[in-house]
């Protein structure tokens, strides 16, 4: 990420090796005290801050005011890239929407403040959808047909994935990696119910998976995703607010987060391969050959016991569980 880790430091005046950490950096910005964290460069010789490279100032700059915005209780741009992204809008519709004038949004994205008032209106819209479609209502007669057409399909598909938890944390698991195929899903949603029984001791997929030749499955999302085959699936919807992840609490996140950053590293079929040394689906295997299909579902209880013994719900534990499995 560094290239040659070498860079110039203005204290020794000269050019400097540096280390780069993340840390809680405490300022002031338009006389509001702030709190950000960024990965600081400091010179390995004399400890003063240095750039790690072109973008060091910009970024560091742009986390600033993000911090800014945040503590005066403003509406961030990535907040708004979110709302953008969730809707599926472009800057002029968003504003349309608001009821703002045509160009605000994008001011806002050249460096313009909102208005606490104007804030607050994107804020709602981003975290309840109902109250989204009443400010489309309401200013549908600023809409080209098309545009107010493609609104209400998007409100369909968010409707569909806020009404059911595993299709939340399908969308979830979909769009928090590059790539995820509907053999990777599947496991990626077994291997969440267990970490979640390890690390909270609750269950958290309330449909039942079954002991399928390529390993554990759960029908309801085989069925929606199978169209894909091998491909990566494209129709997820990334958004942290609202209806997206209604149905999932911190706690429950925590865990899909930890899956993300160990099991989502490898392939899908790396993930096969270690759901396939899992005692739960092993047990519901027996008597049948290794590419007859099955449908016998996997004991819960079996699936809680073997990810609390294994002890599964730290980021070390799960990795070192992994590479037992893939050397095995």
């Amino acid at each position: 990420m560094y290239k040659n880790m070498i860079t110039y430091c203005s204290n020794c005046d000269d050019l400097v090796e540096f280390d780069v950490k993340d840390e809680e950096i405490k300022d002031e910005y338009k006389g509001q005290k702030i709190v950000f964290r960024f990965q600081v460069g400091r010179c390995k010789k004399c400890k003063s801050e240095v750039s790690t490279d072109n973008n060091y100032n910009f970024l560091k700059a742009y986390k600033r005011i993000e911090a800014y915005e945040k503590a005066m209780g403003l509406i961030t741009i990535d907040d708004i890239s979110e709302l953008l992204n969730k809707y599926d809008l472009g800057k002029e519709s968003l504003s349309d929407i608001a009821g703002f004038g045509k160009i605000t949004i994008k001011r806002y994205f050249e460096g313009f403040l909102p208005a606490r008032e104007y804030s607050a209106i994107l804020y709602n819209i981003l975290n309840d959808e109902k109250i989204f479609m009443k400010y489309v209502e309401a200013n549908k007669v600023k809409l080209k047909d098309v545009t107010y057409r493609k609104i209400m399909t998007r409100y369909e598909r968010l409707n569909e994935i806020g009404s059911s938890k595993i299709d939340q944390i399908s969308n979830y698991l979909i769009t928090h990696l590059e790539e995820v195929t509907p053999l990777a899903l599947e496991k990626l949603l077994f291997f969440s119910n267990g970490v979640n029984y390890a690390l909270n001791g609750s269950r958290l997929i309330d449909e039942d998976s079954q002991a399928w030749a390529h390993g554990p499955v759960y029908p309801c999302v085989y069925n929606k995703y199978k169209k894909y085959g091998y491909k990566p699936i494209d129709d997820g919807i990334y958004s942290t607010h609202g209806c997206l992840v209604s149905k999932l609490s911190e706690e429950e996140m925590k865990a899909i987060d930890l899956v993300i950053k160990t099991f989502g590293l490898y392939s899908p079929k790396t993930m096969e391969k270690i759901s396939h040394s899992q005692i739960p689906w092993i047990e519901k295997r027996n008597g049948y050959s290794e590419e007859e299909a099955g449908n016998d579902i996997i004991d819960e209880n079996s699936v809680k016991q073997y990810y609390i013994e294994n002890k599964l719900n730290s980021e070390e534990n799960i990795m070192n569980y992994i590479l037992d499995c893939v050397k095995s």
